[in-house]
């Protein structure tokens, strides 16, 4: 945004010093050279002047007053005579006819000559002024004043040059100004901006606290932490309740199955079928209220490093008994020669790999196959990859299968919590997850964990 608002306050500048500096440039420009047609046409009028009397009556030509004018001018003065040959040249001691140049031609006859014309001779462009030497109608001679047209030019550059240095230092200014204008219009809205990146990252007690911005950004400032303030209050509020709710309910429940399986004890067959069933229920209710609870505790901790391979190895560990007992092969595949530390929530990696595991248990039949793999992407990162090969997931509900409460198509028991955990976890300790189907028939779910920074592969 400053960048926007540098240029177009430049832009700004450039177009109304363009507008002023370039016509008034060209109008100079043309004044400077008639200004100096003028005098030098003038200067030549006045050695006319001096040499008229010595060409009138054939006196003796004095140099001296044509000399000094070249000396302190730097303009060469060529005066001829009558028929056009020179009597003075302070350029050249060695007479010669100018006869055939235009501008003593149309001196010699009566007329004034002012202008440029190129020089075949010295090959550079000339500025050239000439005036007959006559007394009333009669032209006795001519005298001509020459410069190189360079000399003039360079008079033009030279305003052309201070026109354009007063243009760089208004753009310069009107810089440094809207440099300043601009830093106290963005930083507020930066700093507005980096305090809802807070918020949206779970930092809910993050404020922009703007006192040096402008009225409306310091309102709008001032707004933006009251929503936040209430936001804040809100989602705690919310938090507690949840957490709260959960542990009350947690007591009935825990009650009632006790009553149920002290009712077991005295119930006939098919009462015990209808009280474990019961027991399922409860059992099943209590597994829900604790999913809630932990999906409220969002942002309620910091990542922490962990041993991704321990981890795993742990988990392998402990579920590999249940997948026996199932008829399932259960496997660990680790790259060789990696160490993959990564960063997660307290103990959030162990609920992600129970809840894949169980998941990827519960949707392979008998007689297949679940496994588990580490390794490290390129950047360091460290993935974890748990493979079923139950039905897999149709490819337009790959989607889904981390919202909360979805379940697709299927008769098997579970909440439809227990993937949306895993992807709010996974969120919260930074990572990513991802679901593919395998060609063979399965579902692979991946997770990647940001190294540990103490990681030497970070």
């Amino acid at each position: 945004m400053i960048k926007r608002l540098l240029a177009g306050y430049v832009a700004i500048v450039l177009v109304l010093a363009g507008a002023l500096a370039i016509p008034f440039g060209i109008v100079f420009a043309e004044r400077q050279r008639e200004q100096f047609a003028v005098a030098l046409e003038r200067d030549a009028v006045v050695l006319a002047t001096i040499y008229e009397d010595a060409l009138q009556h054939d006196l003796e030509i004095v140099p001296v007053p044509a000399e000094a004018y070249a000396q302190r001018t730097g303009v060469r003065v060529v005066v001829v005579d009558v028929e056009g040959d020179s009597v003075v040249d302070t350029s050249d001691d060695t007479p010669r006819s100018f006869s055939s140049r235009p501008e003593i031609d149309t001196a010699l006859g009566g007329e004034r000559f002012s202008g440029t014309r190129y020089s075949t001779t010295l090959q550079e462009e000339l500025f050239v002024a000439a005036v007959p030497v006559a007394s009333g109608s009669r032209v006795y001679g001519a005298v001509r004043l020459t410069v190189f047209n360079d000399d003039v030019e360079e008079q033009v550059h030279a305003m052309w040059l201070s026109l354009g240095l007063v243009v760089v230092v208004a753009v310069g200014a009107t810089a440094v100004v809207a440099f300043v204008v601009a830093r106290s219009v963005t930083r507020p809205i930066a700093r507005l901006g980096e305090t809802a990146a807070l918020i949206a990252g779970g930092d809910l007690s993050a404020r922009a606290g703007i006192a040096d911005a402008p009225p409306e950004l310091a309102e709008l400032a001032a707004t933006f932490d009251e929503m936040a303030e209430r936001v804040e209050s809100l989602v705690e509020s919310q938090r507690s309740f949840v957490a709260d709710a959960s542990h009350q309910l947690r007591t009935p429940l825990t009650a009632m199955r006790l009553k149920l399986e002290n009712l077991e004890a005295d119930a006939s067959a098919e009462e015990l079928v209808a009280l474990g069933d019961v027991v399922v229920e409860v059992e099943r209710l209590r597994l829900v209220i604790d999913q809630l609870l932990e999906l409220s505790r969002e942002g309620s901790a910091g990542t922490v490093p962990v041993d991704a391979i321990d981890v795993v190895s742990q988990r392998f560990s402990l579920w590999e008994p249940v997948a026996q007992e199932g008829s399932i092969a259960f496997d660990m595949h680790v790259d060789s020669d990696i160490v993959c530390d990564a960063v997660a929530l307290p103990g959030a990696l162990e609920q992600i790999l129970d809840n894949l595991i169980d998941n990827a248990l519960r949707y392979t039949p008998e007689g297949s196959s679940v496994t588990m793999s580490v390794s490290m992407d390129p950047r360091g990162q460290c993935r974890i990859a748990v493979v079923d090969s139950g039905p897999g997931v149709p490819g337009e509900d790959l989607e889904k299968i981390f919202d909360r409460f979805w379940r697709g198509d299927t008769d098997e028991p579970g909440t439809g919590l227990g993937l949306a955990i895993v992807a709010h976890l996974v969120s919260q300790s930074g990572g990513s997850i991802s679901a593919t189907n395998v060609p063979k028939g399965g579902l692979s779910i991946m997770v990647t964990l940001a190294a540990s920074p103490s990681d030497p592969a970070v």
